[in-house]
């Protein structure tokens, strides 16, 4: 089985057709949360989901920011400025399927989390010490995780106890049949690793491995869409810079 993994599309439609134009021909599709906030397209980016036919998704913190179920004070004035945003464009089936969802979950062996195994709507896998503590709140050799929109992973080994977190670089493939794993996708939509092409992952159970993407998209086409219904200018101008 193929499996296209994704995480924090942010409601940026065009980073998220780029992806589903780019990637191979897969089996499911796995979205492991932040499909809305800081972006311009939230119904759009969900209704394009729904008919890309995710089989598995998760709700991540701006998701729930934005059907009202985490308090938006536990966020920085630009990310509440588009939460607040987002929640007057999500129609109400949306907002309902939203509130569906799981901050984390497991599916044929592997562990899908937003956040991180161990704190999963919130804990941010963003450094060696984090991720190492991680590895005893998942069972299975995978677990897949969110939130940083980093591209990264962590392996742990026979004999050793500590991990080190690792970018995950454009065409990398990761052996799984080698340890144990903890792996981010990177941002579909904000990438934050300093490159801002959008990022995916593609996972082959038959042959054990994951492969890190890049794929380029019209960034100027979703600045100008935030721009044009006054999303904070600290948001629009981060794009470009991936950061």
């Amino acid at each position: 089985m193929r499996v296209l993994i994704l995480s924090d599309v942010h409601a940026n439609l065009a980073a998220l057709e780029a992806v589903l134009g780019a990637a191979p021909a897969v089996d499911e599709i796995w979205n492991l949360g932040d499909s809305v906030g800081y972006g311009p397209r939230p119904r759009e980016c969900l209704e394009r989901l729904t008919e890309a036919g995710v089989a598995v998704a998760l709700a991540g913190n701006h998701d729930l920011a934005a059907i009202g179920a985490i308090d938006l004070e536990r966020f920085n004035p630009v990310a509440r400025t588009a939460a607040e945003w987002t929640a007057l464009q999500l129609r109400r089936d949306q907002r309902t399927w939203l509130g569906s969802l799981p901050a984390k979950t497991a599916i044929a062996g592997f562990t899908l989390a937003h956040g991180s195994p161990r704190a999963p709507v919130w804990e941010y896998v963003a450094s060696d010490a984090v991720a190492t503590a991680n590895f005893r709140f998942f069972h299975g050799p995978v677990a897949f995780v969110g939130h940083t929109h980093l591209a990264s992973f962590a392996a742990l080994r026979d004999r050793t106890e500590q991990s080190r977190l690792e970018a995950l670089g454009d065409g990398q493939q990761l052996d799984l049949g080698d340890g144990r794993w903890l792996i981010n996708p990177g941002s579909v939509g904000q990438p934050r690793d300093r490159d801002p092409r959008a990022a995916y992952a593609v996972l082959d159970t038959d042959r054990g491995t994951l492969t890190g993407h890049r794929v380029a998209y019209a960034i100027a086409d979703t600045q100008r869409e935030m721009a044009a219904v006054g999303l904070p200018d600290a948001l629009i101008a981060r794009l470009a810079s991936g950061r």
